[in-house]
């Protein structure tokens, strides 16, 4: 009992300061007569004894009940401490919309009291209406500039959204409060967030003054050195701190991280393989690392043996997929063909539903011109995802690539119908028709290419040249000309035009021009030697002629054609026997050009 008599006797001096009548209603009450005075003085003694009562109640966690002793108060005898003793009680039964109507009440009759400030500040803050919650804090610093719970409650606000601002105000707290460890770890995380790299670094030797033993500081300042490029002073304080916590696997990461910044890339690996190699070290983390490693190897290709002695190292305590492609990419960026064939397949064995693996496997090997390779692995993979676009994609190129035109049709047909609007699929099925002669049908598909896409050469370039071998010449020139108007630099249809017009002799001044651009882009080609050369030879230019068709020769020597050119040009520099033995060669090289025959037959009368 005498605890609770103390109690009342506490709790009836914080009823004296927050519980009366405003001056206004003393001086209403100066006007009653004696009888309606005693009557309201009565009333305010109950009034008092209920606002014990409650208080009571709060002591206990009884706030519903205190609610309905307060509010009975409150219309015997209205005052500020009484709406401000409901609104924490509302607040404290998480009400928050009574909790403010009462506590604005409070503020109403006392908009000078800080306590009362305080508790409204604090309702909107939960309330997430941060606007009214700054005003308010704001207020009560305008009023007590010294104000630490107002200062504070204005600099967590500002946290999430406005960093400066809670940086300025958490400077204000430490110019009155001095050092104080959370407001400093408060003002270290802000800098850091703002990259203020120089500023988080001071605040941190401030409190590392304070607590010069803890680790985490120690290595919040490593990382700070680290972001400020000290990399000297980020491994000597992390050399430190090892010494001390040996086995701390973060300390170890940034001694690590330290030695890659200075690019002591192999001091570097070794400090994250301790890492790697710990039995109990979760996956992420390993991976966190090697992907590091990797990242950075693919950037500078001299990191590529660190990426791969970091990574083999994860590789042995968790086999896992993602580890061997990345062994295969960097593989395939050494130029080592068949580890890049033996990591991706091993991949691939730990991942059999990962398409995308397959499809690029397939890309390096299509990439790196490992044709017959790309065709053994797609149709691995065809037989597993038969209704993959790529896949077919990659081993219907592959296939035409390989020079097997007939079994590419099957796999291409199956990229387009599977997705139509696919330029890329569209193209290579018309040129797998076109170089099996369905040349009716690869102009049906290199329409719908142009429909995709109407202004690509290299359908009108393919379209061309089918009219051209059907002599429809209007309709090849007129596909031509249109081709070398959308870009006047695509070579290769600019050859294959010159090509035409030389074949038939005409304009030839628009033939020589077009190829010799061609040949100034790619001088070694064959091809365009050869069309170059026909063009002097129509043109009656038979030295020019014959050194270009020389040239051509020189590059591709198992070429009928060019031998059968340069026969025509050495029959009419009368010089016939060198022309018969040329035009031979040519047709044991291919038994099926006729037209041969008929011009040694003629050579020889």
């Amino acid at each position: 009992m005498r605890n609770i008599n103390f109690l009342k006797l506490l709790l009836f001096s914080v009823f004296i300061t927050s519980f009366g009548c405003s001056s206004k209603i003393e001086d209403q009450v100066q006007t009653l007569s004696t009888e309606e005075q005693e009557k309201i003085a009565k009333q305010q003694e109950y009034a008092k004894q209920l606002f014990i009562d409650a208080s009571l109640m709060d002591v206990e966690g009884k706030y519903a009940e205190a609610i309905l002793d307060y509010q009975e108060a409150l219309r015997l005898d209205p005052s500020a401490g009484i709406y401000y003793a409901i609104a924490k009680d509302y607040l404290r039964l998480k009400k928050l919309l009574p909790a403010l109507e009462n506590s604005k009440k409070s503020v109403d009759l006392e908009s000078k009291n800080t306590e009362y400030l305080t508790l409204l500040g604090t309702i909107y803050t939960m309330s997430r209406n941060t606007d009214s919650a700054e005003v308010v804090f704001k207020k009560i610093i305008d009023i007590d500039s010294t104000d630490i719970t107002a200062l504070v409650n204005l600099a967590q606000l500002y946290e999430s959204e406005q960093p400066l601002k809670s940086l300025n105000a958490y400077k204000k707290i430490l110019e009155i409060t001095g050092p104080e460890w959370n407001v400093l770890l408060k003002i270290a995380e802000l800098n850091e967030r703002l990259n203020k790299v120089d500023e988080t670094i001071s605040t941190v030797e401030e409190l590392l003054e304070l607590n010069p033993s803890n680790v985490q500081l120690q290595k919040l300042l490593i990382e700070s050195y680290l972001m400020n490029k000290k990399y000297d002073k980020a491994l000597s304080l992390v050399n430190d701190a090892i010494e001390i916590f040996p086995d701390d696997i973060n300390l170890i990461e940034l001694k690590g991280n330290a030695l890659v910044k200075m690019e002591k890339w192999e001091d570097g690996a070794q400090e994250y393989k301790k890492i790697i190699s710990k039995k109990n070290m979760p996956f992420s983390t390993k991976m966190r690392i090697g992907t590091a490693f990797y990242s950075e190897a693919l950037q500078d290709s001299a990191l590529i043996p660190y990426a791969e002695d970091v990574l083999i190292q994860v590789d042995k305590d968790s086999s896992d997929w993602q580890i061997n492609a990345f062994l295969g990419e960097l593989a395939n960026k050494k130029g080592d063909d068949s580890l890049t064939l033996f990591y991706f397949r091993k991949a691939i064995s730990l991942a059999e539903l990962n398409s995308d693996l397959r499809i690029r496997l397939g890309q390096i090997l299509f990439e790196n011109a490992e044709y017959e390779n790309s065709v053994i692995e797609m149709k691995k993979a065809v037989a597993k995802f038969p209704r993959n676009h790529v896949i077919n994609l990659i081993l219907g190129l592959s296939l035409s690539q390989d020079s097997n035109h007939e079994e590419a049709l099957k796999y291409l047909k199956t990229a387009v119908d599977l997705n139509p609007n696919d330029l890329n699929s569209t193209l290579a099925y018309s040129f797998s028709l076109n170089q099996t002669d369905n040349d009716d049908d690869a102009l049906v598909y290199l329409n719908r290419a142009l429909r995709i896409d109407p202004k690509n050469t290299q359908a009108l370039g393919m379209m061309g040249l089918i009219y051209d071998g059907k002599k429809m010449y209007s309709k090849s020139d007129s596909i031509y000309s249109k081709a070398v108007a959308i870009d006047s630099t695509d070579i290769l249809i600019l050859n294959n035009y010159a090509y035409s017009l030389a074949e038939r002799g005409v304009d030839l001044d628009r033939a020589l021009r077009m190829v010799k651009k061609a040949i100034d882009e790619a001088p070694e080609n064959s091809s365009y030697l050869d069309t170059i050369g026909w063009v002097y030879y129509q043109m009656g230019e038979y030295e020019n002629a014959k050194n270009y068709i020389h040239k051509a020769i020189d590059k591709d020597d198992n070429n009928a054609t060019l031998l059968d050119h340069l026969g025509d040009i050495y029959y009419k520099m009368n010089n016939k026997t060198k022309a018969i033995e040329l035009w031979e060669n040519a047709l044991e090289l291919d038994s099926t050009k006729t037209e041969i025959k008929s011009k040694i037959e003629q050579g020889l009368d």
